[in-house]
């Protein structure tokens, strides 16, 4: 991680603690954690790019930016970061974006962080997308081929266009809902 991420990292940890123990808001795991949270949703990918290390990781979370950016990701309730009893990072994020307001819900991702001597090493989200969005992208598969085989060809796993296959998604989960209804 470069200096000046270093340097905004402290700051946020000053702006809005990591923890709630003492114990926790010593870890300087934890403000660099913060930092790549922001980050993540600035939409600067060479910001992300620059704050993660080198690797399948950072290629998915470049993906998942992008594609966030292009669903309008907005956060609603951001949790303190927290370290875990298995030495990991937890960041919480609740967001609504325009799959859950075209779908009626709303999400958490959980961005899990290993940080080794200050650089983030690994890292990886997890949603909590209701079954409606696996549905939805069951029935995309089903019986829109086209957006699996073009614009979300290989999506989180080496795509190339998250942001034209998060409208395609969007495209389709308003027609999804209006023949559900």
């Amino acid at each position: 991680m470069k200096i000046g991420n270093i340097i905004f990292a402290l700051a946020l940890s000053f702006a809005s603690p990591a923890a709630n123990t003492t114990e926790q808001s010593q870890d300087p795991r934890l403000p660099i954690a913060e930092a790549v949270i922001s980050t993540f949703y600035t939409w600067d990918p060479k910001a992300l790019e620059a704050a993660i290390a080198p690797g399948p990781d950072r290629d998915r979370m470049l993906y998942y930016q992008g594609w966030a950016q292009a669903a309008n990701y907005a956060v609603q309730t951001r949790t303190p970061c927290f370290a875990d009893s298995t030495n990991v990072v937890i960041c919480r994020v609740t967001v609504t974006d325009d799959f859950g307001r075209t779908l009626g819900y709303t999400a958490t991702d959980t961005f899990t962080f290993s940080i080794i001597d200050g650089e983030v090493v690994a890292l990886s989200s997890e949603g909590d997308d209701p079954p409606i969005f696996w549905d939805l992208i069951a029935w995309i598969t089903e019986t829109r081929p086209e957006i699996m085989d073009g614009p979300c060809q290989n999506y989180f796993s080496g795509g190339t266009t998250p942001g034209a296959c998060a409208k395609a998604v969007v495209e389709s989960a308003r027609i999804f809902r209006d023949l559900s209804r």
